[in-house]
């Protein structure tokens, strides 16, 4: 059986819902227009950095946060939404200590968790601050170093039977990873994120063979560029790296360029959304998990990509662009994970309301 190989991050995250962020913004707010009422004429950087950090320092030590540990990471959620949709799913990860809790849930969920690597350091913990005005994410960069390959003996049946291979997202340690990706007979895909990248010439020596698919924030598109360039001028930078280039922009929608065509899917405009995070790993599974069932293998990728079959490669895409937009859009308006039942769902509810 072809399977999904999923490259990524596995680690733990603390989610605490608090009210922090809300107790900040009224006690700046009212430090702040106390002092301009009774000093109008007094106004300056200097004293209003003052003012904020009074009013930071005005709040209590000790915060009531609701906290959760859970499993975290790209890599851990992708496989996760992947295996929700149905597709046959593997994780490659390096963790610490104290996670068998962790390959038991994935086990569970029906991810192959063979070519998961454990090392004697700590798991890298991320917390995640959440409340109704944003969502902060604090890394434990230093322990996440430590999860790299070095001193692992991979196996040599690491891509045995890997339909799509994707790496998420793309960094110094999987540069050999996706060398050794890059010589198997499968669809190999990316997520590039500026979190991970330094700059241009960074991305270049991490990829320097083209792979099939890279999924990119636009923003983050921008950063590593250095430069903040229009959409066309944009994928003439990173045209070089896949042979079809997908940006997704948030709320405006997500854009996939080919070397024949363009798509611009829009997004869903909802109300209540409880929450961003995750989005892009859901967009990517998606993608990636009805790619899996309408491409047959790379070889028909390569077939389909030439310009005699554009229109049929660009139908396809376009089926596999709307299943990620909506699948995205269902995990931020839910916070549930997805399944291909409901998406399908979803798409028909929304186009035939």
């Amino acid at each position: 059986m072809k399977n999904l190989v999923i490259i990524g991050e596995l680690h733990l995250d603390l989610v605490c819902e608090t009210t922090l962020f809300n107790l900040l913004v009224e006690k700046i707010g009212t430090k702040l227009t106390n002092f301009i009422y009774y000093n109008p004429d007094d106004i300056n950087k200097q004293l209003l950095e003052k003012i904020i950090r009074n009013a930071i320092s005005d709040i209590p030590k000790k915060t009531i946060s609701n906290c959760t540990l859970k499993r975290g990471g790209n890599g851990n959620n992708t496989a996760e939404y992947c295996a929700s949709f149905g597709i046959p799913t593997y994780l490659i990860a390096v963790i610490g200590t104290n996670t068998d809790w962790m390959i038991d849930e994935l086990k569970m969920l029906g991810i192959n968790t063979t070519l998961i690597y454990k090392k004697k350091f700590q798991t890298p913990i991320s917390t995640i601050i959440k409340s109704q005005l944003t969502t902060k994410i604090l890394i434990a960069q230093n322990l996440k170093q430590k999860m790299n390959f070095n001193g692992i003996k991979l196996s040599n049946d690491l891509f045995l039977n890997a339909k799509i291979i994707y790496l998420t997202p793309i960094m110094d340690k999987y540069k050999k990873l996706l060398k050794v990706a890059l010589e198997q007979d499968a669809i190999v895909s990316l997520n590039i994120e500026a979190q991970k990248i330094k700059n241009y010439e960074h991305l270049k020596n991490i990829i320097e063979d083209k792979v099939d698919i890279i999924f990119i924030n636009r923003n983050d598109a921008n950063l590593i560029i250095g430069k903040n360039l229009n959409d066309n001028k944009v994928d003439m930078l990173y045209e070089k790296f896949a042979s079809i280039r997908i940006y997704t922009a948030g709320s405006e929608g997500s854009y996939l360029f080919s070397n024949s065509f363009q798509i611009f899917t829009p997004t869903i405009q909802l109300n209540d959304i409880k929450d961003r995070t995750g989005a892009g790993d859901c967009f990517a599974a998606g993608f990636l998990s009805k790619l899996f069932e309408l491409i047959k293998n790379k070889n028909d990728l390569i077939e389909l990509n030439q310009s005699h079959n554009s229109e049929r490669f660009k139908t396809i895409l376009s089926t596999c662009m709307e299943f990620a937009t909506f699948s995205a859009v269902y995990k931020i308006s839910t916070q549930l994970i997805p399944s291909k039942k409901t998406i399908e769902e979803f798409i028909k509810t929304s186009k035939n309301p």
